[in-house]
């Protein structure tokens, strides 16, 4: 029999054959080597600005294998991916930007996707669900649609506001019903454009700053990958971005999450610098208090808010009403009233707090005082007295027709605390408080503070700067002689100090181009020439020292250009502009210092402002930024107990890495990279109403302890090598007065014990002498006899030691466990998975003045499981707020050792210089469910030692509660977490 045999060519898949012949930078070799690439699985990386991620994004789909679009927002950056694709061995003549003529890869934008049909791509779809609202409300389809006509006609301005509305909520519907409604307001050309990359058997979407994808983009993309499943392949998104969108949106953050997922890689800035391919950069904050102005508001809604209190409930009424909300009423018969208040707290603790503290500062004598703890006699904060005004106004005033006056002024009270009032309850709303925290004009005159501290280092003269504000105008206008917020106030501050005379300051937003006049005999021969304009200056009316110069026809683009030239020249050393303007986008390498005076704390707001000073700049290798946040508190004296802008703050610093302040070794992410241990606790006791701590004297510890950029440049010993490794820590600091040391306390207590056993053996060396010389057997036995009884003297001693020494937190053994005991607990109940002794990383830090550390961390699971127990471990060892548990921990009972007098003395002086009891709360996530918390404690008991779980529940409960706070924010109480937050 002849045989055949048959040859078949196989073509290698698109985009299979594409190499890098370069050489790879350390954290994009790790994605690389990490990440796997599975069709089905999106694929969802961050990384900063500058770090490759285009690269990345192109060797992913290689691995695929399959054809491919990616996806940009705008044409340059495409432009920029076809350049970066032909530049791959393999690739040449496969890459196509023509949506016409397809390639192996399609790089388009996403405007040419989602083009859509007439100006409002959803106005025919909200149209008709307007007219089938009409319907169900009794109009006929004819009346229906002739109303909306007529409307449409009538008042232009209403009919655009109804359809806007309707078509915000069909965008929503589109992600969350069905997809393919989009075809329905998709233009024809995009309709098309998508049938073409199906048909050409696209099977990877790339995403580039994937971000933007929110609303009818995200939807266009996952029309297109519904379209590839339906052609039978399974589609393959890679999302790309240096930042991710907000989840303030959640509706829009849902659609962006239901693309892509979690974060699978976070290339953290940090790693990019260490290679070389960002500038270095130091984190500070500056604080101020609100100007004079400003404080007179502040004032006022303290007094209207103690006025109202003391009309509606200092009253009888008023009074009655609290008491009630701590004696319920029963269906019981005579429950006594100790058993009420226990429901009262049980039933709402932060509302029985409330009216406990408010009841006990109203009526000092009330009859209930006698049942509540003396822990209560503070009056309540400021939150604590809106929120039980507001609900005295549902519950008596509201309810009462001849009322209705009080009920308004009530709510307009409270809405000037950022509550809003309604026949549904109290919800948050707008803040004042917060608007003019937020826009204060004590910030404007920080501005000068921080560029003359800029200006007196060593690299003063480098200084090129940056000063970004929400809007042009905007914010609040009580205080500071009315005049509104926004970068033009601003900029006749910073114009109008001649100390930074040197800077020649410019303000450019999309609107405006100003200068200060003493600087026009430079800068306007400067920016005509820039701009090709004959620019003539006008005065600005209000703004003494300020000329305007007039760039119609120019565009802001060019205006932005211009200046960034002249930045970059050093004609001009300080920028003072826009968010939307020199934002996400803004790339001028000259700057290396930012001031955000914004508002906004997202993630990506943040991420993008901070990357404005990172790129390198050729003309200073050396470069090293300086990002400030400007942030206002309100001073000790106002009793107002409010921090919207301290929050800000902290909520900008929780994405940011960078070097922790206290050790340059370390690269950590949250509020250490930008303030010290020592700072944090005086914000801390600030922010507590502690008048012997000043915004004052914030500001001049750092600026005594402002690294000079050289300094900076040298810690972040670039292009050494690295861990390129995240996880998430927890550092635990505490006073060493009264803790259980190593040092002299324990050697008293081993020399007490030595001498106790000594006493015993001598005492009783005759006896034994004696029976010895009359027989070694009894010798032998009376020996025995002796040991035995002076081990069953000191066994108690020993016993209580260990407790305690157990339970003193001072080594790193003992922090061991309790992370052993936190991670067990978790795994427990479901939240991380089971973590080895190997995984478990306890490392004592230096000490400083009588300050200890521990930094405690798990090196296994993913980041964000590890920082699961990160977490868990800071609301450990963290402030107390109102936890549902609290953890008992102690030395045990001590013993009783009657007839024993130096024993006794020695355990009373062991329990002297050893820690008391102490509490802690019950980590978030192990106190949702009752079950979690006792499972917790027995793990607890069995790796570190005894304890005891309290519920807080009752009134009694309450002294604990207090008393753990009070501890927690005590000089010499237990750990406390720093905050460190996760590393690198």
């Amino acid at each position: 029999m002849q045989q055949f045999e048959e040859t078949v060519a196989v073509q290698a898949r698109p985009l299979a054959a594409w190499r890098f012949t370069g050489r790879l930078r350390t954290y994009q070799a790790d994605v690389l080597e990490r990440v796997p690439v599975v069709a089905g699985d999106p694929l969802h990386i961050v990384a900063p600005p500058g770090s490759g991620k285009t690269l990345l994004g192109l060797l992913l789909a290689a691995r695929r294998g399959a054809p491919a679009v990616a996806l940009a927002p705008t044409a340059t950056i495409r432009s920029q991916w076809a350049r970066a694709a032909e530049g791959l061995e393999g690739a040449s003549g496969a890459v196509s930007e023509d949506p016409h003529e397809l390639g192996d890869l399609t790089v388009l934008t996403y405007q040419m996707l989602s083009v859509i049909e007439g100006g409002n791509p959803l106005t025919d779809l909200a149209v008709a669900e307007w007219a089938r609202e009409l319907e169900a409300g009794g109009r006929t389809a004819t009346a229906a649609g002739e109303w909306i006509e007529a409307l449409r006609a009538a008042n232009p301005t209403a009919f655009r506001d109804g359809v806007t509305r309707r078509s915000r909520t069909l965008r929503r519907q589109f992600a969350q019903q069905d997809a393919d409604l989009l075809a329905r307001v998709l233009h024809p050309n995009a309709l098309a454009l998508v049938d073409r990359l199906v048909e050409h058997g696209v099977e990877t979407i790339l995403l580039d700053e994937c971000h933007h994808l929110l609303d009818h983009w995200a939807l266009v993309v996952a029309y297109l990958a519904s379209r590839i499943r339906d052609a039978g392949r399974t589609p393959l998104l890679i999302g790309l971005t240096a930042t991710l969108p907000s989840v303030e949106d959640k509706r829009s953050y849902d659609n962006y999450a239901g693309l892509l997922g979690e974060v699978d890689y976070e290339v953290p800035t940090p790693a990019v610098v260490k290679e070389g391919n960002l500038a270095p950069y130091r984190d500070h904050v500056w604080f101020v208090e609100p100007i004079e102005d400003e404080l007179v508001f502040l004032r006022d809604h303290e007094r209207r808010l103690a006025g109202l209190i003391r009309e509606l409930l200092a009253g009888d009424d008023g009074v009655t009403y609290v008491a009630a909300l701590l004696q319920p009423s029963s269906d019981g018969g005579d429950e006594p009233p100790e058993q009420r208040l226990a429901r009262a707290f049980a039933s709402d603790f932060g509302l029985a707090e409330s009216a406990a503290r408010m009841l006990l500062d109203l009526t000092p004598d009330h009859p209930l005082r006698a049942l509540l703890p003396p822990d209560l006699r503070t009056p309540p904060d400021t939150e604590q007295s809106v929120r039980l005004l507001a609900r005295y106004a549902l519950d008596r005033v509201l309810p009462d027709p001849s009322r209705a006056d009080q009920w308004q002024r009530i709510k307009r009270t409270v809405a000037d605390f950022g509550y809003t009032l309604t026949d549904r309850g109290v919800r948050r709303g707008r803040d004042p408080i917060d608007t003019l925290l937020a826009s204060s004009a004590a910030k404007d005159a920080a501005v000068g503070d921080i560029l003359r501290l800029e200006l007196g280092q060593a690299t003063g003269h480098l200084v090129r700067a940056v000063v970004i504000a929400d809007f042009a105008v905007h914010g609040n206008k009580r205080g500071a002689a009315r005049r509104p917020a926004g970068a033009l106030r601003v900029f006749d501050a910073v114009a109008g100090d001649a100390t930074l005379a040197a800077l020649r300051p410019v303000l450019v937003t999309a609107r405006h181009l100003r200068i200060a006049a003493r600087d026009a005999g430079v800068l306007v021969p400067a920016l005509s020439a820039a701009l090709d304009a004959d620019l003539t200056p006008t005065p600005v009316d209000g703004s003494p020292g300020v000329l305007d110069l007039d760039t119609a026809g120019r565009g802001s683009a060019a205006v932005v250009a211009a200046v960034s030239a002249l930045l970059a020249r050093g004609e001009v050393r300080v920028v003072v502009g826009t968010r939307g303007l020199l934002g996400e986008g803004w790339d001028c390498p000259a700057v290396n210092t930012l001031i955000d005076l914004t508002a906004v704390a997202t993630s990506s707001s943040t991420q993008q402002l901070r990357g404005r000073t990172l790129r390198l700049d050729p003309a200073w290798p050396r470069k090293v930024a300086h990002n400030w946040v400007v942030t206002a508190v309100i001073p000790a004296r106002i009793a107002l107990a409010s921090a919207p802008d301290l929050r800000r703050m902290k909520r900008k610093h929780d994405r940011i890495w960078g070097l922790l302040r206290e050790d340059s070794t370390q690269v950590v992410r949250g509020l250490p990279i930008a303030l010290t241990e020592q700072q944090a606790g005086w914000l801390r006791a600030l922010e507590g109403k502690d008048r012997r701590q000043t915004v004052a004297g914030l500001n001049e510890s750092t600026a005594a302890a402002l690294p000079p950029r050289e300094d900076s440049y040298r810690s972040w010993r670039i292009g050494e090598p690295y861990a390129d490794r995240e996880g998430a820590a927890a550092v635990v600091s505490r006073a060493r007065t009264r803790a259980f040391r190593t040092g002299w306390t324990l050697q008293f207590i081993l020399t007490a014990i030595i001498v106790i056993v000594g006493a015993v053996l001598v005492q009783s060396g005759r006896p034994l002498g004696a029976l010895w010389q009359v027989h070694p057997a009894a010798g032998l036995a009376g020996t025995a006899l002796a040991l035995g009884l002076a081990g069953w003297l000191v066994r108690p001693l020993v016993r209580q030691v260990g407790l305690a020494a157990r339970q003193a937190f001072t080594t790193t053994a003992a922090y061991r466990r309790v992370v052993r005991a936190v991670a067990d607990a978790l795994h427990d109940a479901g939240h991380v998975p089971a973590f080895g002794e190997g995984d478990i990383r306890v490392a004592p830090e230096g000490s400083k003045d009588l300050v200890e550390r521990f930094e405690l961390e798990v090196l296994g699971g993913s980041p964000a499981e590890r920082r699961v127990v990160a977490t868990a471990l800071a609301e450990l060892f963290g402030p107390v707020r109102s936890p549902r548990f609290l953890l008992r921990i102690d030395r045990g009972e001590p013993a009783r050792l009657h007839h024993q007098p130096l024993l006794q003395l020695v355990l009373w002086a062991t329990r002297l210089l050893t820690r008391k009891d102490r509490l802690l709360p019950v980590p978030a996530l192990l106190g949702r469910r009752r079950a979690d918390a006792e499972a917790f404690a027995r793990r607890w008991q069995r790796s570190v030692g005894p304890c005891a779980l309290l519920e807080i529940d009752a009134p009694e409960d309450l002294v604990q509660l207090t008393r753990a706070r009070r501890d927690a924010a005590g000089s010499s109480a237990p750990p406390v977490f720093s905050g460190r937050g996760d590393r690198i």
